[in-house]
């Protein structure tokens, strides 16, 4: 079997250009349903999602709320305590450039294996997908999650069952819901879509670059938020699958392999380290006994800071990152292409 992960690492790293960074141990959960059998399966397969989340403004509010005190004759207001933090350095037009390079590599390595690849561009007709909406990419979504853009690469089109008026993609179905770090072996659709190509591998990658952390607290009758840079992969998920397995109950494939990172991978060396804090104090005032009807101004405080980095340095390194997962995933991938079988469980 060609060692793909050593191929791919050597790629990544010249392409990148960056110091190697590694998995904690047990971080990443392999999810087996008889990978081997991928071996069996038509040599195409279908990207039915490819998505990453940069996240680039974090804001968080704490509030300790105030009323007479014990005893009377003082009343207290409350306190809110907000801090919002954003990346500067890199922008829109960067984040694309990225995903897209990340994406184009991954196909070609998928290619190398001698698959392949589509994606809703270059493959339609889907029956499952017959009430949904086709999206193109390049593809930038601010509205998917707070603070984050939701980035889909160029050349890849995908589906989903509507957009809302203020711009959010609705995944549709029973677990339309359903968080994208979860395992999607039940709730992506991924069997029905094999099934309705005939077995073809259905392959779906989602991935989570948070920037950013934000601790609120309340104490002493104050609020306080602290936060500052936390660049880090942490959410990861990576699905190979083949047919549907005609057992009763949930849908599920008949072969497959899934990746999940469940410890985030830090990434130094973008962000200078700095700590923000904001602190609010509850107003006081004394009050005659009607003063419960009547409103108690709020002592607010607000505070933003930006973090700053050099879009370069961050492009090689997060994309270093994302590449040793998805590495890792090809490795497992190429495993079940061959007929080794793997166990589920933490590696």
């Amino acid at each position: 079997m060609r060692k793909l992960n050593l191929l791919l690492g050597t790629a990544f790293l010249l392409s990148f250009s960056v110091s190697a960074q590694e998995f904690e141990k047990k971080s990443i959960y392999i999810q087996s349903l008889k990978n081997q059998d991928l071996a069996k399966a038509p040599k195409k397969v279908y990207i039915t999602n490819f998505k990453i989340y940069y996240q680039m403004i974090a804001e968080a509010e704490k509030t300790v709320y105030g009323g007479r005190q014990f005893g009377g004759g003082s009343y207290t207001g409350n306190a809110t305590a907000r801090l919002a933090v954003g990346v500067e350095g890199i922008g829109p037009k960067d984040l694309q450039a990225l995903t897209d390079k990340i994406y184009s590599e991954y196909v070609a390595d998928l290619e190398a294996l001698g698959l392949e690849v589509y994606n809703a561009k270059t493959k339609s007709g889907i029956p499952f997908y017959e009430d949904y909406t086709k999206l193109e990419g390049p593809r930038i979504n601010q509205e998917q999650v707070p603070g984050s853009l939701m980035v889909i690469p160029s050349g890849f089109s995908y589906h989903v069952k509507k957009v809302t008026k203020k711009g959010k993609e609705k995944a549709g179905g029973l677990m339309g819901g359903t968080p994208e770090f979860v395992s999607a072996m039940y709730h992506k659709g991924l069997p029905r879509i094999s099934r309705d190509l005939d077995d073809m591998m259905v392959v779906d990658i989602a991935l989570s670059v948070p920037s950013i952390y934000l601790d609120p607290k309340s104490q002493l009758g104050s609020a306080k938020i602290k936060g500052g840079p936390d660049l880090k992969l942490s959410g990861a998920r990576a699905s190979y699958a083949s047919g549907k397995s005609n057992k009763p109950g949930a849908a599920f494939p008949k072969t497959a392999i899934e990746l999940l990172l469940q410890k985030p991978m830090k990434i130094n060396g973008v962000f200078e380290a700095e700590t923000f804090k904001t602190v609010a104090t509850k107003s006081r005032t004394t009050v005659p006994d009607y003063g419960a009807f009547f409103t108690v101004d709020n002592k607010t405080v607000e505070l933003s800071n930006t973090i700053e980095c050099d879009p370069a340095v961050y492009s090689a390194k997060v994309g270093n990152a994302i590449n040793m997962f998805l590495g890792k995933s090809l490795e497992k991938f190429e495993a079940s292409l061959s007929g080794e079988k793997l166990k589920s469980g933490k590696e």
